[in-house]
């Protein structure tokens, strides 16, 4: 199992998610964040230069899906040119569903129970809230 981490303009969101759920992959954490990559994020006069980003972590079950969530990923955010961001992926050992106990693998997948008492949304909305 692997997680696979991402960070890009936020801009791409929606068609990354798009993507995402075309290709099967559910269980999308999405973060708000502020970054700089390799260029420099202070600003003459000592001011911080940082842009709006997303993070967003998925767990993947197998390399197939790790390779197929990589390219959702850069098919959607690889023309931004400089400052696109950056994806990693760390290995998992372990994954459990709290409210069942399932484990690893059953842990990432809903079954037919779940997903009938719980419509899955096409439509992705973001909601930007001020900074605190």
């Amino acid at each position: 199992m692997y997680q696979l981490t991402a960070i890009f303009n936020k801009i791409c969101l929606i068609d990354v998610l798009e993507d995402l759920r075309e290709r099967k992959i559910e269980g999308i954490t999405v973060i708000d964040v502020v970054g700089k990559g390799g260029i420099g994020f202070i600003e003459e006069g000592g001011t911080p230069d940082l842009d709006p980003k997303v993070k967003i972590e998925i767990i993947l079950s197998s390399n197939e899906y790790k390779e197929s969530a990589k390219e959702a990923i850069r098919a959607n955010t690889q023309d931004l040119g400089h400052g696109a961001g950056k994806m990693w992926v760390t290995q998992i050992l372990e994954v459990e569903r709290i409210r069942t106990g399932e484990k690893n693998e059953a842990a990432l997948t809903q079954s037919s129970t779940s997903k009938k008492n719980t419509p899955y949304q096409s439509n992705f909305t973001i909601i930007d809230t001020p900074a605190s």
